[in-house]
């Protein structure tokens, strides 16, 4: 299915560049669109966090967006290459910005970068959690800490010992399968944006993160359609202030 893109990229859009979007490691980086043009099929973007090499192939970059199509939000993307980097884009306001044009192929077609971008927890955007386990139910912050999230995962830190005894889920082993409840927090907003159950797996352990915790990586293998939006917009709403936040102190 083909979209039409004048309808989905235009000025004011947040979107997401991602790297090397069809192998085991993509990484992700957001912006804002600035201005298009549509007959020439080029975009100006703000000037990522992750600056995009002028040399970048358009096998190795795509220019995502989430849209609502037929009463559905999904992910659209399409092949880019970076042709022009501009230091002082001149905004509305007249203020200088630092921007890139670039130039996408057609045709736009829905698109998965789940694994691309992981949000780290701050002072604004948090996830409480509390986990069912071996009969027993553990929570945030008290038992663990949710270090970042993704539209695929989470990464979990436990402590090795809780007083002098070893963490109950310092066992855990990789392919074990739980149940997790999830409450995605904005600060500015009472309440939680969203609360609901997913299935997880532990991924990865990482004895060594430090000399007192363990890093748990969780794979999300069940959630409901409807709760994967929440927090599909929940993770594209946080990157897209966090760029405006540090466009404003550079």
């Amino acid at each position: 299915m083909e979209f039409d893109v004048k309808k989905i990229f235009f000025p004011s859009v947040g979107v997401n560049l991602v790297f090397n979007m069809n192998t085991d490691c993509p990484i992700s980086t957001s912006s804002i669109i600035y201005d298009a043009d549509f007959d020439k099929q080029t975009i100006i973007i703000a000037q990522p966090n992750l600056p995009i090499p002028p040399n970048t192939k358009f096998e190795q970059l795509h220019l995502t967006t989430l849209a609502h199509i037929n009463q559905r939000r999904l992910r659209i993307g399409m092949y880019c290459r970076p042709i022009r980097v501009i230091n002082n884009y001149a905004m509305t306001d007249g203020s200088p910005a630092k921007a890139i044009e670039i130039q996408y192929r057609l045709p736009a077609i829905e698109t998965n970068i789940r694994s691309a971008f992981r949000l780290q927890m701050n002072t604004k955007y948090a996830v409480k959690a509390q986990i069912a386990y071996n009969g027993q139910k553990y929570r945030t912050p008290g038992d663990f800490k949710i270090k970042d999230i993704s539209f695929s995962g989470l990464g979990l830190v436990i402590l090795e010992k809780k007083g002098k005894r070893p963490s109950p889920l310092s066992d855990l082993k990789t392919g074990t399968k739980m149940i997790m409840g999830l409450a995605l927090v904005d600060r500015d907003q009472p309440g939680a944006i969203g609360t609901f159950p997913v299935q997880i797996q532990v991924a990865r352990i990482n004895m060594n993160y430090s000399k007192t915790d363990t890093l748990i990586g969780l794979k999300i293998i069940n959630i409901a359609r409807e709760n994967d939006e929440v927090l599909n917009q929940f993770i594209h709403t946080a990157q897209i202030e966090e760029l405006k936040r540090i466009s404003k102190q550079s």
